[in-house]
């Protein structure tokens, strides 16, 4: 199998900006001649270092037709990885080898002209892409229709919306026959529909044989397009393997990191009249250990400990499960119609189990109210209680296919029968 990109040993590093007083100036030219040339050294902050380490030893090869994702957290040098492969920069140290007509998606619609219609800035666009005129005729339907922008084609594009520069610059960009393309994070501007058909034709591509590196934050676009998914942390190769695999350990890295930093106050996001509040609300597992991480066959219990500052006839306890990426309600566990707490006065407690998680593997946050018994009157709504992560279970979310997104795993059969179809609603 060919390679399309190969780094041996690459680093790259940078110089930081130095101090423009005459004082700092004079400060860091005696010490350079001392030796210390490397290092920025100011009057009145002393010696501050002036290297900037973005890559550091990385070594890695990319296959023809792979689809490979880079992840990590800002500042973990996965632009700059892209930059090195598309020419952009160069490395500081260590090889860099492409092979391919390499097509970068940093920065969409960076060649175009706000006072030139979008007309007139596809080929301009496809031109820098190293298009001809005469391939660029063949090409201008298609790149057009993939854009949907027919009826604006022929207006200055200062007249556009971030969103359709966007799409024409990017259908722009796959249309001008790439070996390889680099995409950073442009998939986050524009409608739904439009990302649904960006990835499509990323996929396109990969079959064709091209070769796709992707970096989003958004762990299931990674999914659905790659199959290889570098982790990047700190300028250096954190993890290089199957997407499935380094998704999960991505993924349970940063919730347990998200979770042992969140607040314990319930008090930022709080409301109602207070005759009955909570005081604390903890979450634990079937077995009874205090815990943030779940896997879906696992129990979750929700216990609360609350105050009634006068008697109150009947509360409402509810405990709601909200996806944190989608503000999205999961599903609301109520105490109407269940066991009647009958007038409550003074501390008590509150306990909710979910007997099973068939959640996505992501973050979910509880949001907790107490209100009268006919739900008219809140006395305590807790819009942003303790959050807790679903993990997956050794499968990754590269075993999931895209129809299957969405927060809920719900047992189902699938039944195929041939011959012919039963009388009912034709679509």
């Amino acid at each position: 199998m060919s390679i399309a990109i190969q780094l041996e040993h690459a680093s790259k590093r940078y110089r930081t900006g130095r101090s423009r007083t005459f004082v700092d100036l004079v400060a860091s030219s005696f010490d350079g001649l001392r030796g210390k040339s490397t290092d920025v050294h100011s009057a009145t902050r002393g010696k501050i270092d002036s290297t900037i380490h973005a890559l550091r030893d990385v070594s890695f090869e990319v296959p023809e037709g792979a689809g490979l994702g880079i992840i990590g957290r800002n500042g973990a040098g996965k632009t700059t990885l892209l930059k090195l492969i598309s020419r952009v920069t160069w490395p500081t140290s260590g090889k860099v080898r492409v092979a391919g007509h390499v097509v970068s998606l940093i920065e969409l619609g960076a060649g175009f002209h706000p006072e030139l219609t979008g007309r007139e800035n596809v080929y301009l666009g496809a031109g820098l892409f190293g298009l001809t005129r005469k391939a660029i005729d063949r090409q201008f339907d298609a790149i057009v229709e993939f854009a949907d922008v027919e009826r604006l084609i022929d207006t200055p594009m200062k007249r556009y919306s971030s969103g359709l520069y966007a799409r024409l610059g990017f259908s722009v960009a796959i249309h001008s026959n790439p070996d390889i393309v680099l995409v950073d994070e442009v998939l986050s501007v524009g409608d739904a529909s439009f990302r649904r058909r960006a990835l499509e034709a990323l996929r396109g591509l990969i079959a064709n044989g091209k070769t796709v590196l992707f970096i989003s934050h958004d762990m299931w676009n990674v999914r659905r397009l790659c199959s290889q998914i570098l982790w990047m942390e700190e300028g250096q190769v954190r993890a290089y393997g199957e997407a499935g695999e380094i998704a999960e350990r991505y993924m349970n890295e940063v919730n347990l990191q998200a979770l042992a930093n969140q607040g314990t106050s319930l008090q930022s996001h709080r409301g109602g009249t207070g005759e009955v509040r909570f005081e604390a609300v903890e979450t634990f597992n079937g077995a009874g250990a205090a815990t943030s991480l779940f896997t879906s066959d696992d129990t979750l219990v929700v216990r609360g400990a609350y105050t009634a500052s006068k008697a109150v006839q009947g509360p409402v306890f509810q405990v709601a499960i909200v996806d944190v990426d989608t503000g999205v309600i999961v599903t609301t566990a109520s105490s109407a119609g269940r066991q009647d707490p009958g007038v409550v006065v003074g501390p008590g407690e509150i306990e909710v189990r979910f007997t099973s998680l068939p959640l996505r593997a992501r973050q979910y946050i509880l949001r907790l109210s107490i209100t009268d018994a006919h739900q008219l009157a809140s006395y305590d709504t807790i819009t942003a209680g303790p959050r807790f992560a679903v993990t997956g279970q050794g499968g990754g979310v590269d075993s999931l296919a895209d129809e299957q997104d969405g927060l809920v795993n719900l047992p189902f059969d699938v039944v195929h029968r041939t011959g012919r179809a039963r009388a009912g609603s034709r679509i």
